[in-house]
């Protein structure tokens, strides 16, 4: 009984299910194994141009700012700004004392506006000058403090009537910025 043989149909049943038990061995074995990994290999391909990508652009970025850096190094020594630390305003009066020395300014000093890690104070002023040319004397002089500075409103306007040899009245504001490290 157990050496007969197989008739036709049987047959044909037994190679139908030997052909679907090879394509079932062939998915489980081979093909889902093969399509996960090319899978996982194009996730990890992905990720590699993401961060070369972010590395590109950080060493863009790096260069770029070490070009400004070297631009500003190559700046004159008068012409290079710090940004000081918060709170300065100490320092900015006794550099406007020494700017204006004998010339009695109206000067105000606004309360520091702080946006993340940057402090802006702004300081108004008014002073009447002898002619135009103490009056570009004062103006390079606040701007040329060595702080990082951005004068807005500026006024020229002479006392009398000519701007060449009558007193000056100088006005306007200029905003220092403080670096907050707190």
């Amino acid at each position: 009984m157990l050496m007969r043989n197989f008739t036709k149909r049987e047959k044909i049943i037994l190679l139908v299910l030997v052909i679907f038990l090879l394509i079932g061995f062939y998915f489980i074995v081979i093909h889902y194994p093969v399509t996960s990994r090319l899978e996982e290999i194009e996730a990890e391909e992905m990720l590699t141009q993401e961060q070369t990508d972010l590395a590109i652009a950080k060493g863009q970025n790096y260069v770029k700012m070490k070009n400004e850096l070297n631009d500003i190094f190559a700046l004159p020594f008068d012409k290079i700004t710090v940004m000081p630390s918060y709170d300065n305003q100490t320092t900015l009066l006794y550099n406007y004392q020494t700017i204006f020395e004998d010339l009695m300014p109206d000067l105000r000093f606004g309360e520091a506006k702080i946006e993340g890690n940057i402090a802006s104070r702004t300081v108004s002023f008014n002073v009447t000058v002898s002619d135009y040319n103490a009056a570009k004397d004062v103006i390079s002089k606040l701007t040329g403090t060595g702080f990082r500075c951005l004068l807005t409103n500026l006024t020229v306007s002479p006392e009398e009537g000519n701007l060449e040899t009558d007193a000056i009245r100088l006005s306007g504001n200029i905003v220092f910025y403080e670096l907050v490290t707190e």
